[in-house]
């Protein structure tokens, strides 16, 4: 009864702030309000789930300050993700800040929890990422700085354990120097303390450098990992470096052509708490994310201790109407030389994680239709399957502000482990009214012959809506059944069973 109650307050709230513009509340200034409501019924499990985040921030003057009240009920049952914390309702984030300036310094002291980045993420990301339900938030102390062309940035802080309990100590600092003509160098160093008796410190140093040559933009960082305990009891003292890390994009453009290439080598290069339940660095995965459904069914979790490749985009545009666009990119396992294998006392030999190309062309037939076609490769170890994905897609604009989509995929795997091969297919056909809402059908198959002569169907498909009420308020509706299968951002991916139910969303923003 207390969950439905909250659920209709927030209707409520969000159907009053949706008024018309003469009659909408207006917030005080410098006060911001948001709130994201997710709420499903599967009726496979007999589940309901009811995940909210409520944000409030507050600024005067150089003051800010701001809390989230966050409530799962159940929570992800991932313990990794809900931490012993099974029906949860609790203020999950608070800070205070002040802001500063003095004869050219500026700076900032936040107290509380807080987010951050060094760099691209090599040796720190500290972030927040809702649909793979990540927050690796710290509770402390962070200051930034910039005084001409320096920019400095420190930092003491704790992450939540894998029984809720803030007891490992994280300390960073960050500096950039930018003074140099298109030319930019930065330092770091992170160490983490671990809340475990007699246990020594892992700490993280790298150096960047991020120039601009003409048609060319570079970055790249080196980094190496320290750890006493692993220095004397692994190689008797002998090694200082415990792992190391190296991550580079190289970018060209010129003309109707760009090309963008990336390498990365992560040997024994985590950083995690005490636990092993927060990782507290994520670097570039140099894996393709895809807005199609089937090329995301066989993904490759970033492992930032045991991979090495390259990944190589080209773009080129043949006209303003018509273009090309190729992706390869490739990750292996380290070899037995590794740090990684030396520090785990293994002898492996060197696999492919991940292998995947992509290309696709586009053309503007006139201003009513826009078709892209596409074909996709992957081959990846977890589940070890090859697939091949040819894809179709147009556009049909009209009337100014509508616009259907029609996108067929179909994928052909091949299981190396059993020797099984299966299809799917994927219709999706979506209409926009710009900007009001959308309507869309998504409908999938799964063709297998599990023995000869036998073929065996599934099907899921499914409705979804989505309507904003005005420039404050989305909501998004979804009945029917979706495929199981994993979401992945930047390398890091959530598992998500087979659904059967309705979904609702809502985004607030004030």
């Amino acid at each position: 009864m207390k969950l439905k109650f909250f659920v209709l307050v927030v209707l409520f709230s969000n159907v009053l702030f949706s008024q018309s513009d003469e009659n909408k509340v207006t917030l005080p200034q410098g006060l911001n309000i948001s709130n994201q409501l997710d709420i499903s019924y599967d009726k496979l499990s007999d589940e309901e789930t009811f995940e909210n985040w409520f944000n409030i921030d507050y600024t005067n003057g150089i003051f800010s300050t701001g809390m989230r009240f966050d409530i799962f009920q159940p929570n992800d049952s991932d313990p990794i993700i809900n931490r012993g914390k099974f029906r949860y309702a609790d203020i999950a984030f608070k800070y205070i800040k002040a802001d500063l300036d003095f004869s050219g310094l500026t700076s900032s002291i936040t107290v509380g929890n807080f987010y951050t980045l060094f760099g691209r993420g090599l040796l720190l990301k500290i972030y927040e990422e809702r649909d793979l339900r990540v927050d690796n938030n710290l509770y402390g102390i962070m200051m930034t700085a910039q005084y001409n062309d320096f920019s400095l940035k420190a930092l003491s802080g704790m992450p939540e354990k894998f029984n809720a309990v803030r007891a490992d100590v994280l300390h960073g600092i960050d500096l950039e120097y930018s003074g140099i003509n298109n030319f930019l160098i930065g330092l770091s160093h992170v160490s983490s303390l671990p809340d475990i008796a007699n246990t020594k410190r892992t700490s993280l140093s790298s150096v960047r450098i991020q120039p601009t040559l003409g048609n060319f933009d570079l970055y790249a960082e080196y980094g190496i990992k320290r750890n006493e305990d692993i220095k004397n009891n692994v190689f008797n003292g002998e090694r200082e470096v415990v792992g190391k890390a190296f991550y580079a994009n190289l970018s060209f453009y010129y003309s109707k052509f760009s090309i963008m290439g990336e390498v990365k080598h992560y040997d024994n290069f985590a950083l995690v708490n005490s636990d092993g339940t927060v990782i507290y660095n994520t670097p570039p995965s140099l894996r393709k994310e895809y807005a199609y459904v089937l090329l995301n069914r066989h993904p490759s979790p970033l492992d930032q201790s045991n991979e090495t490749g390259f990944q190589v985009e080209a773009n080129y545009n043949f006209s303003e109407n018509s273009g090309l666009s190729a992706n390869y990119g490739i990750t292996k396992t380290l070899p037995k030389s590794s740090l990684y294998q030396l520090v785990n006392n293994l002898n492996l030999d060197v696999v492919t994680q991940q292998k995947e190309f992509f290309i696709q062309g586009h053309h503007e037939w006139n201003n009513s239709l826009h078709t892209y076609a596409g074909f996709g490769y992957n081959q990846e170890l977890q589940t070890n399957t090859k697939s091949y994905t040819p894809i179709l897609e147009n556009h049909f604009h009209f009337g100014g502000l509508n616009t259907l989509k029609v996108t067929l995929e179909h994928q052909f795997n091949n299981n190396l482990t059993s020797g099984e091969e299966y299809y799917s297919d994927v219709l999706s056909l979506e209409y926009l009214r710009s900007p009001s809402y959308s309507i869309s059908w998504v409908t999938e198959m799964e063709t297998r012959e599990p023995d000869p002569g036998k073929t065996v169907r599934k099907l899921w498909s499914f409705i979804q809506f989505g309507y904003q009420f005005s420039e404050n308020i989305e909501t998004s509706s979804l009945i029917g059944s979706r495929q199981a299968g994993n979401i992945c951002i930047g390398g890091v991916c959530k598992y998500e069973p087979e659904f059967h139910g309705i979904e609702f969303s809502m985004m607030t923003r004030f």
